[in-house]
Parts: C-alpha cells; structure tokens; sequence
C-alpha cells in the first residue's frame, strides 16, 4: 500500500473459505468456536472475528478478559468465550459485557456468583477438565464436585464442559485417545448424574479432520482458520487458503564489490559484486533475527536471499541476479508475488518454530490492510486486492 513501508494484508475472502472448508467437516449439530486470541493470531480481531461469524462460526474464543472486552467494544454481539484464566478484578467488566468463562477450579465461584447477583444477570460458565494438558483445568476426579458446585449457585449457568487436547498437531494418536477416553469418562459420569451440559468441547483444528467421532457440540478452531498448516492439512488435501501476506518495500540500492559485508559482525561476505537492496522491515516488525542468511524474499515475483542479519528496523536482499530491482519496489516476505509463494510454515520450518508464532510476533508498526479477493465480504474498511499496491 502507497505510503506503508510494512504492511500484512489480510484476506478475508480466504477466511471465510476457510471457515466453509471446517463447517463441511462438522455434523449439522455441531457448532464452530473460532479461536481469536492473540489479536487473531496477529491478524486483528475485530476483522477477523466479525467475518468469521458472518461466515457461520457461533462463537469466538479469547484468551482473556481484555480481548473479549476489545471485540465488544468493537460491535460484536457473538456469544465470546474467554479459554483462559480470569483474575479477581476482572470479573465485574466481563459480567456487564456478557461474556462466558472458562472455570478451572472453584476458587472464584463465589466471587463470580456474586458479581452476578450484584448486576442481576446470567453468568455462562464453562468446566475445563485436564485430560493431560498439564496447563488449566480440574482433574478428571473432581470435575463432577466442580460442575455441582457451578449448578448449585442460580446466577451461574452451565453452559459448556470442555477440555485440550495437546498432542494432535503433532500425531501423538494414541496419547490424544487416551485424553478423549478420559473426557468421555467425565461425560458420561455427569450423565449417569442426569447432567449433560448444552456446549461439550474438545477437538481443534486438526482434531476436526483426524478424531471426528469427537466433534461433541462444538469444535474450537484456530490455525485451520488462518490457513496455517502444522503439516498436516496439505498431506490430506484440505483446501485451506492462506490468509495473511507480509510485504515492505525496498528503500535504498547499493552496489557491493566482491569480498564486502553486509550487516552486523560480518556475518555475510558478498563472493562476487553485486547489489544489496535495503528493505524497511525488521525484527521490531516481527521478522525474525534468525531468518537472516536463511531465507528469501519474493521481488518483482522472483526469490532473492535474505543476507547479512536482520536489524530492528531493515534487512537486506542480494539482489545481483534480478537487475531491475529498483527502490519502491513491492517485497514480498510471506504470500504469493506471481507464480511463487513464500509460507510462514516454511519460514517456521528454518528456525524450529511454528508458523503462528511469526504471525502472532507482528510489530504495531505493521499496519493491517483487509482485502477481499473471492468471496463478498462486508466488514468496512475492505478493498480490493487491486487497491492494495
């Protein structure tokens, strides 16, 4: 976009495909929680959760109170779930914003029955169960004492049972067996009790292609809604659409004879003349240090290497080999420039991390551009894809 030096456009065609793509899988019963903590996994909330639930989701996960709080604020009406752990101070803002939480244990009931009676509403609440997280939740053991506990105070209203399950993405499918074993376990025993509450949860995006016998009443999706891929949707041909791309622009050429460096400590020598094209994204904006000397860019739709280190607020490209290389021109960092397309995935891939990592780390200096390039999307501020450059 004329003006920005960084920028990640955000497709919100892409994700409302995306969200089709996870509907298709669930039961006509089942519903879809889409996951937008972390601003959306550094996507922007407001957007995407607004196009999400005009796509078909039901409700929105966050993180904590402070997120749920920013999508109300921001016109959305959703049922919004908070996954997280709240804090005693919080309790009050999420009560008049009607939002459900997640209980892990019964140490803030009475507070929140409180807070509930003082402002005359209805608190959702949610029983996580640790089937093997090792993070929040109650043990298997006591869900059933902590579901009566929530029963048994009249402005509190069991809305959900839940639990996480950790090894999915990664295969594990005899320990993520185990973990849906345990949790059908705790369902049932409510059951024999006469208790089953309306919203039981526990599968993720890749549970939602690899354990559907488990979908319940609702899935939670997150990385399957960015299109992101932990290696496993691609395998399986699941037509997700990548949704963001990260672009700068070159902003300074300079030749370099043979034998120069490039960036602190020397740690690029050029083995030949050649030009070094000076780009305005850094790691302040969420590019990571690591990626220098071992990654690429995408300029005038061909790869360039990315050489030198990557500073806070530059990195720089050989761009020897692509002599029509010229200040202002469009770098692609992530997305698709022409017939090529560089993915988080196989950025992540280089420096051992997961791909939502990069696109949570996005700085506040990466200005979000919401584009539309399929399907009609009607949040305001969208433009066409043409618009963008």
């Amino acid at each position: 976009m004329r003006g920005n030096r960084v920028w990640a456009e955000i497709d919100l065609s892409a994700v409302r495909n995306n969200v089709s793509v996870l509907r298709r899988q669930l039961r006509p019963d089942t519903k879809l929680l889409a996951v937008v903590k972390a601003d959306a996994y550094g996507h922007g909330a407001v957007p995407f959760a607004w196009t999400a639930i005009e796509a078909g989701a039901a409700m929105l996960g966050v993180g904590d109170s402070a997120e749920a709080l920013e999508l109300r604020e921001g016109g959305i009406t959703a049922p919004i779930l908070i996954l997280g752990a709240i804090l005693e101070e919080e309790i009050p803002r999420i009560v008049e914003y009607d939002v459900a939480v997640t209980v892990h244990s019964p140490d803030l009931l009475p507070l929140l029955e409180a807070e509930a009676r003082r402002q005359n509403r209805l608190l959702r609440i949610h029983v996580k169960v640790d089937t093997g997280m090792g993070r929040l939740g109650t043990s298997p053991a006591r869900a059933a004492e902590l579901v009566h506990d929530v029963l048994g105070r009249t402005p509190l209203e069991l809305e959900g049972l839940c639990t996480h399950l950790s090894s999915v993405a990664s295969g594990n499918v005899a320990y993520t067996r185990e973990q849906i074993d345990r949790f059908q376990g705790v369902v049932d025993a409510l059951q024999v009790d006469g208790i089953r509450p309306p919203i039981v949860h526990a599968l993720n995006s890749v549970g939602v292609f690899t354990f559907p016998e488990a979908q319940y009443d609702m899935v939670r999706c997150g990385i399957a809604l960015y299109g992101l891929d932990p290696g496993i949707f691609g395998r399986m041909g699941v037509p997700l659409q990548s949704v963001l791309s990260l672009r700068t622009r070159v902003v300074y050429l300079k030749g370099l004879p043979e034998g120069s460096y490039v960036g602190y400590d020397q740690k690029y020598r050029t083995d030949r003349a050649t030009r070094i094209a000076t780009c305005a994204a850094g790691y302040n904006d969420g590019y990571p240090y690591l990626l220098a000397n071992r990654s690429a860019a995408l300029v005038r739709g061909r790869r360039v290497p990315v050489v030198g280190t990557v500073t806070m607020d530059y990195l720089m490209l050989d761009v020897g080999d692509l002599p029509e290389a010229d200040v202002g021109d469009e770098v692609t960092l992530i997305g698709r420039d022409g017939t090529d397309e560089i993915r988080a995935e196989e950025l992540a891939r280089r420096i051992g991390t997961i791909p939502y990592e990069l696109t949570c780390g996005l700085g506040k200096r990466v200005r979000r551009v919401y584009v539309a390039t399929g399907a009609a999307v009607t949040y305001p501020g969208v433009v066409a894809k043409r618009e963008v450059a």
